[in-house]
């Protein structure tokens, strides 16, 4: 898998803002009609650290994702985050080859179960 990220620091000014949020959905819902566009996530920074929203466009190869990121619709979603305030910045990142897959941590349960150690 592979993945287009922007980092950027939301609008504050009250117009900005009420733009911006009126666009999200679709803004999400023309990533994803990219080709080999998978899935979207966007996080927000805990304690308000700039740059303060991340978002994860998934696609299945690094290819995919290169065009992706290259593209008039692309460009486009990036002109309008502009107009409103938001200077995203775009990344192109993939698995490592030694993390492929998530490494889960280990369940621990509850002292009453007697076949998990404590």
């Amino acid at each position: 898998m592979a993945y287009v990220m922007f980092q950027y620091d939301r609008p504050t000014d009250t117009r900005n803002w009420n733009n911006y949020n009126r666009h999200v959905q679709d803004w999400i819902a023309q990533l994803l009609k990219m080709p080999g566009g998978v899935s979207f996530m966007a996080y927000r920074a805990a304690h308000q650290n700039s740059p303060d929203t991340f978002t994860l466009l998934e696609f299945h190869s690094i290819e995919e994702a290169r065009q992706a990121a290259a593209s008039e619709p692309m460009k486009h979603v990036l002109d309008e985050l502009r107009a409103f305030g938001a200077m995203a910045k775009v990344l192109l990142v993939e698995r490592s080859p030694f993390t492929p897959e998530p490494i889960l941590a280990e369940v621990q349960h509850s002292a009453s179960d007697p076949a998990t150690p404590v």
